[in-house]
């Protein structure tokens, strides 16, 4: 049967989170055989016994793609793309679970509107659907941040959508670049974001479909920050904005949000934003591009 919609999972070590998001996709499948899903695998440590449990399961209904090297969120889907025989695609985070039947929308409103390149959804959770780009995130966007979200104001010229649930059309992707390889995680969003508008798409947040993220308040990472601050920088070189300017921005806001935990007793924020206002400071852009 021709394959309407694909849905691409990229793990990594993700053995507690990927069945149950797997069974949540299979349980809200309201499209039936057209539905095509891909595990690609960032070589794992559990790599094996993961592929075998998920055989056992789903027999060969999903296709697995097993990575030689941990190459990253961006690099991963692009490899999960090749796989992909629908016209639109989704990437899926494996912490993401599906609460109802959602494929058939997401098609239909694809089909009603062509100009769409790209589409994100919103999180029961109350994690966040949108961010505002580095080069548009001052401290005042910053302090009225939960406005946007609550009232789901998604600019997309801006601001740039959640990488845990996307649904891309594949043309489009395709013409765009895919994914950057150079970006190994986060802010692979905004710069997708920006050649899919140079192609004349749309990017929509649909704000009626919602899926459950489970982000659990994570705290702060040292591993996982120094590759937010690194792929940050390279988005910045990447369109030659003024590094040290955007760079002072997020170090205000991190040293503004650290005073009001303070003032507010808050010592798991204190220590949070701390540590990013140690990590900010510590890196020292090489030039200041314009």
């Amino acid at each position: 049967m021709k394959k309407i919609l694909s849905i691409i999972i990229v793990t990594y070590n993700s053995e507690r989170l990927i069945f149950d998001c797997l069974d949540s996709i299979y349980k809200f499948n309201d499209i039936g055989n057209a539905l095509e899903v891909i595990v690609v695998d960032n070589n794992s440590n559990d790599q094996e016994s993961v592929f075998s449990k998920i055989r056992n399961d789903y027999a060969n209904d999903i296709i697995l793609i097993k990575n030689e090297t941990n190459s990253g969120y961006g690099s991963g889907n692009n490899l999960g793309v090749e796989s992909v025989t629908a016209n639109r695609f989704i990437v899926i985070n494996p912490d993401v679970r599906i609460l109802y039947p959602i494929f058939n929308q997401l098609i239909k409103t694809l089909d009603n509107n062509p100009k769409i390149g790209m589409l994100g959804v919103t999180f029961s959770d109350k994690s966040c659907p949108l961010y505002f780009k580095p080069e548009y995130n001052t401290l005042f966007r910053s302090l009225i941040f939960k406005v946007y979200v609550s009232l789901f104001l998604f600019d997309m010229r801006k601001m740039y959508l959640s990488g845990s649930f996307l649904l891309f059309d594949k043309k489009t992707f395709i013409e765009a670049g895919k994914f950057d390889p150079n970006f190994f995680l986060y802010y692979e969003e905004p710069d997708i974001t920006n050649r899919i508008l140079n192609l004349g798409k749309d990017i929509v947040l649909e704000k009626n479909i919602e899926v459950h993220h489970l982000t659990h308040n994570r705290g702060f990472n040292p591993s996982l920050a120094t590759f937010e601050i690194k792929s940050l920088e390279y988005y910045l070189d990447k369109y030659q904005f003024d590094k040290i300017s955007v760079m002072n921005n997020y170090l205000c806001t991190y040293k503004f949000k650290y005073i009001i935990a303070t003032i507010t007793f808050n010592k798991s924020k204190q220590i949070l934003f701390k540590n990013w206002v140690k990590l900010i400071e510590n890196q020292k852009p090489n030039s200041t591009n314009h």
